[in-house]
C-alpha cells in the first residue's frame, strides 16, 4: 500500500507576514526528555508562540514565517532533536 501526502510548497522567497502551517515530524518525540527539550527550544527561541504548536505523536505542527524555518531546524539540530521531515500542510484554499 502506497503511503500519499499532499503538501505545499514553501516559496523561499516569501518575505511576508503571513504564517505557513508546517509539519515537522520529529525522532522520539514520545520520550518525555526529547518532548520536554523541544518545548524548551521553542519556548527559548521566541520565533513560535506556544499558541502556534500543536503536538502530535509524531511530530509537531506550527504556524511560522517561511523566512524562520531555517532558523528552527537550526536551532533543533543544535540541541540534539532529530528531524526527519519537513513540510507544508496541504491547504486547498491556496
Amino acid at each position: 500500500m502506497n503511503d500519499i501526502l499532499l503538501v505545499n510548497k514553501i516559496n523561499p522567497k516569501d518575505y511576508s507576514s503571513k504564517k505557513q502551517r508546517l509539519f515537522l515530524q520529529i525522532g522520539g518525540i514520545q520520550l518525555p526528555k526529547i518532548e520536554e527539550r523541544l518545548q524548551s527550544v521553542l519556548k527559548s527561541s521566541r520565533l513560535v508562540d506556544s499558541n502556534d504548536i500543536i503536538y502530535k505523536y509524531d511530530g509537531i505542527e506550527i504556524n511560522i514565517l517561511v523566512q524562520s524555518i531555517p532558523i528552527i531546524i537550526r536551532l533543533l539540530s543544535e540541541n540534539n532533536i532529530s528531524i526527519y521531515s519537513v513540510y507544508g500542510i496541504y491547504d486547498p484554499k491556496l
